[in-house]
């Protein structure tokens, strides 16, 4: 047991040489036995050991979003959050939100690369911005940006920061026992940043709905625009359980007379909510959809480590004399239809804050909307980061997609840019998320030939992930409503040779250390699925508790079979923005 002491103390997980052997060398040896802990390795690496002084402060505290948010939470109702919590939390901080305007943005899908958007334009027109958004990938650190370069805070200015307000941040847990929580400390935090950085603007992007979200506590004064992208049905119980009180909680962000912003929207219902809510609090619209907002695909380049877009941008620019806005040959480095309809929804709030009086030209529009990369957003890994999890002949993509509309939306730009590859599908998902519709979607829309889940922590914890063989199920389920052949259920199961039906054992999952490798390795793969007479195509589902033994078995996999035809392979690790997570840090 002192072992187990040794690697799991904070301070010393944190420091990121140990962080790489605890990776590299406890888990070949504990691999099952400490999974939990591997977990933790992957939300701290990267971060000082000052920040893990942070970080115990905020686990002390309640997080919902390593526990999952309670029914109703996110309604503007009895059960819903307290937002006088945060005034006043905000109130033993200084009120430092009296310092900046803000731009919120709220929606089920797009905020986060709306945000990047937006923050990337305004700071190519030389404005200092404040950025906060959630959840991060490699460290906690990502969620705050302040100034002029976009680069996340730094773990001294995190230290200072919270050595500074701690005596503060007692004072207010001690006045509200038990009820603050671990978002609303960490977002209090990122305000308090903004102000003593002198920002010109916020960009900030709700945590859960609008309307009782730690970040809905910006005055009408204080907002210089509401932006509400795609709004979709995640977190339906703790919205209010349809579609239209999950409308109603993200239109609760809108303030009295202040301009509101309105992405797409895939169902009428939700739009006509929002237009009504706008109309009662006499906030002025800009549509960023239909015949106002239009996006014209000029080329796609799929042929590199570097895929772009180039795209032309038409939108209704509303002043006192209503005129056509326009720009041409935007190169593109996020990919996909969604994308462009978030670089939509962006440049229709920067033409709305341009209307404000702030100095935004034109020029610093296309430099920010070509300078936005977006991790875990379809990110394609180079040849040298592929190689390093195992695939010499595949392109990897890592894309946090979790929902049915944003699984829809990858399968579409897997299609669209590699039309005629093979894809294999990498699964870990959040057990509160619907994994029979976000597998019916990439089935039906990308047909993928392989399919490997895993179980991913979020969060740090075990609390809200699914077994790989839980969402395997959900996977034969799907496929079989979709009429599609599953030719392997799981690891758990025979391996069904269709050439001559022979079967071989297969009980990798349930494997540890380097038993796992050994049998991955072992494994032959090379049998070809045969696509029964009246089904609309055949899928291979396999299940592996680790993250790491699901590339392996991929990476087998697709190496066994790289040389029967001349179509590219490619590998997409999806389900979660944790799980992308998990990979990027076994990459050196």
């Amino acid at each position: 047991m002192q072992l187990f002491s040794i690697f799991v103390s904070p301070s010393i997980v944190t420091n990121k040489k140990v962080s790489i052997f605890y990776k590299y060398h406890i888990l070949n040896h504990y691999n099952s036995r400490f999974h939990h802990f591997h977990s933790i390795c992957v939300f701290t690496c990267g971060d000082g050991v000052g920040v893990a002084q942070l970080l115990q402060f905020l686990d002390s505290l309640k997080n919902y979003e390593r526990e999952g948010v309670p029914q109703g939470a996110g309604t503007d109702s009895d059960a819903g959050f307290d937002l006088q919590r945060m005034h006043r939390l905000l109130l033993h901080l200084g009120n430092p939100l009296s310092c900046y305007s803000v731009v919120h943005v709220a929606g089920t899908k797009g905020k986060g690369s709306t945000v990047a958007f937006i923050s990337n334009i305004l700071r190519s027109a030389g404005l200092s911005v404040g950025t906060y958004t959630s959840p991060h990938l490699t460290s906690i650190r990502e969620r705050i940006t302040a100034g002029k370069t976009g680069d996340p805070i730094s773990d001294e200015m995190l230290v200072e920061l919270f050595s500074n307000l701690h005596a503060n941040l007692d004072k207010a847990i001690a006045a509200e026992p038990g009820t603050l929580t671990h978002f609303e400390v960490l977002t209090a935090l990122a305000f308090s940043h903004f102000a003593r950085e002198k920002v010109d603007l916020a960009v900030v992007e709700t945590g859960l709905g609008g309307a009782r979200d730690a970040t809905n506590v910006i005055s009408a004064k204080g907002l210089a625009a509401a932006v509400i992208v795609g709004i979709g049905t995640e977190h339906l119980a703790a919205l209010g359980g349809s579609l239209e009180s999950i409308a109603l909680a993200k239109s609760g962000i809108i303030k009295d007379g202040r301009p509101v912003v309105v992405g797409q929207q895939k169902d009428s219902t939700t739009k006509d909510i929002i237009l009504k809510v706008a109309a009662s609090k006499e906030a002025p619209v800009r549509a960023a959809f239909g015949s106002s907002a239009q996006c014209e695909v000029v080329e796609i380049c799929s042929g590199s480590d570097a895929p772009f877009q180039i795209c032309n941008f038409f939108l209704d620019d509303t002043s006192e004399i209503k005129s056509r806005w326009e720009m041409k040959n935007v190169r593109l480095s996020a990919l996909g239809a969604h994308q462009q309809e978030n670089a939509l929804t962006a440049i229709s709030t920067v033409l709305s804050l341009r209307h404000q009086g702030w100095n935004i030209p034109d020029s610093s529009i296309r430099a920010g909307l070509e300078a936005t990369v977006i991790p875990g957003r379809f990110q394609i890994l180079d040849q040298h980061k592929a190689q390093a999890l195992g695939f010499s002949n595949a392109r990897v993509i890592l894309d946090g997609a979790h929902t049915e509309a944003s699984a829809n939306a990858l399968a579409c730009t897997l299609m669209e840019y590699f039309p005629t590859a093979k894809l294999a599908l990498v699964v870990g998902m959040a057990s509160d998320k619907d994994h029979f519709a976000f597998a019916r979607s990439l089935l039906e829309e990308a047909q993928p030939h392989l399919v490997v889940t895993t179980r991913v922590s979020v969060a740090g914890s075990l609390e809200r992930s699914t077994s790989g063989a839980e969402l395997a199920q959900s996977w034969c389920q799907a496929a079989k409503f979709a009429n599609m052949e599953v030719i392997l259920q799981s690891v758990q199961q025979p391996f069904v040779d269709h050439r001559n039906q022979n079967l071989a054992t297969h009980n990798v999952s349930r494997r540890t250390g380097s038993a796992v490798k050994a049998a991955i390795m072992a494994q032959d793969y090379t049998a070809e699925p045969q696509t029964p007479v009246g089904s609309k195509g055949s899928v291979v589902v396999l299940e592996a508790e680790k993250m790491e033994a699901a590339i392996s078995m991929v990476a087998k996999y697709v190496e066994q079979r790289s040389d029967e035809t001349q179509r590219i392979w490619v590998v997409c690790i999806t389900g979660s923005l944790h799980g992308v997570a998990t990979v990027l840090s076994l990459l050196p």
